[in-house]
């Protein structure tokens, strides 16, 4: 892929190509009643470390409030305005039929310092009638646990709408989530309709489809407190929840390797696999079919281009975004221990029936 500039040289015409090359992007806080300063001073984001950050948006392809790009030659494009440019070369052509000009991933990272909400998010049937949207099916892996930390994923036990409605006006619903202990490493796949919250103490690295559709239901006392209260969505959310007890099966995946590799998840809203670099990998793009995200899950790598143009640091925390049609390169660890996670959309065979002519 290149980006073609004509200039007039001694009355002749010069075709000048610039490659394309890994994108980086400002990322952008968000200000929430449970967050935190980690943000700023552990992962080094450019925010205020008196706020309460909660959200740092490290990659959104929405058309209002797509991340800018940071560097290059493309400095201070948005990326939705880059792909409706470049279209397939920046995310692959089965992509680029499938989702146009969005990227359809979102990626955030979430200080979670006091307690999350209680919530839940719609599928995509529901979504686009509601709200014109994608669903929300989301990943969270853990960068930070405290000794108290706590992720509440679902039910205890088999739910049913009068119990749960019951339960939220008595503020008793605390008794039959999920309790989970999280672990640094750990890694949760949260489909649409799981009720879930988490509090105590996170850094969650949170990839999820490109969707912002929240229904809170819960938020532990703050909805009856006027400074603090924000909008409920109980109503909305009674039709999204799955009420049976939860069944973490394949949507758990524990902390710790055996290998140079561990897949997390792969279904067609995104492919996860972390790495753990001990020697420099090479990486070919055309055979993921997709553009591939990289973030520094422990320690620091870098992207080096093929041709040694270019070097890429991506410290923790950080996140990088591999066009679909960009050469090889190679992955390399910058000091030991480092794990990296790698995201992508896998081709589909098949068209998902969500997706509107």
């Amino acid at each position: 892929m290149a980006y073609i500039q004509n200039y007039q040289d001694n009355n002749s015409i010069i075709k000048m190509k610039k490659a394309i090359y890994p994108l980086r992007f400002v990322p952008q806080p968000a200000e929430r009643v449970w967050g935190g300063h980690r943000l700023a001073t552990q992962f080094h984001k450019p925010f205020d470390p008196e706020k309460l950050i909660g959200e740092s948006w490290e990659i959104s392809g929405f058309e209002d409030g797509s991340s800018v790009i940071d560097g290059g030659w493309l400095d201070g494009n948005p990326l939705f305005d880059v792909i409706e440019t470049y279209m397939d070369e920046i995310v692959g052509d089965d992509n680029y039929k499938r989702f146009g000009d969005e990227f359809p991933i979102l990626v955030k990272l979430l200080d979670i310092n006091d307690r999350l909400s209680v919530q839940v998010h719609p599928d995509d049937d529901t979504a686009f009638d509601r709200h014109n949207s994608y669903g929300k099916n989301e990943a969270w892996y853990v960068l930070e646990a405290d000794p108290g930390a706590r992720i509440y994923m679902g039910f205890n036990k088999d739910m049913d709408v009068p119990e749960f409605l019951d339960r939220c006006a008595k503020g008793t619903l605390e008794e039959v989530l999920n309790v989970v202990t999280p672990h640094k490493g750990d890694f949760f796949f949260i489909e649409a309709g799981t009720v879930h919250s988490a509090g105590g103490g996170l850094v969650i690295a949170e990839i999820q489809q490109l969707s912002d559709v929240t229904y809170r239901i819960y938020d532990w006392g703050r909805e009856n407190n006027p400074a603090t209260a924000r909008q409920m969505h109980v109503d909305q959310a009674l039709s999204c929840i799955n009420y049976r007890k939860y069944d973490s099966g394949s949507l758990f995946v524990p902390a710790g390797m055996s290998g140079p590799s561990k897949p997390l998840v792969s279904n067609k809203y995104f492919t996860a696999n972390e790495l753990a670099l001990t020697a420099p990998l090479r990486v070919w793009p055309d055979r993921y079919e997709s553009f591939i995200l990289y973030t520094c899950l422990e320690g620091e790598a870098e992207v080096i281009l093929s041709d040694n143009s270019g070097r890429y640091p991506l410290r923790r925390g950080e996140w990088i975004l591999i066009p679909a049609a960009m050469s090889d390169f190679v992955l390399a660890p910058v000091v030991p221990g480092t794990h990296v996670m790698e995201v992508y959309i896998g081709r589909q065979d098949e068209k998902d029936d969500y997706i509107k002519e």
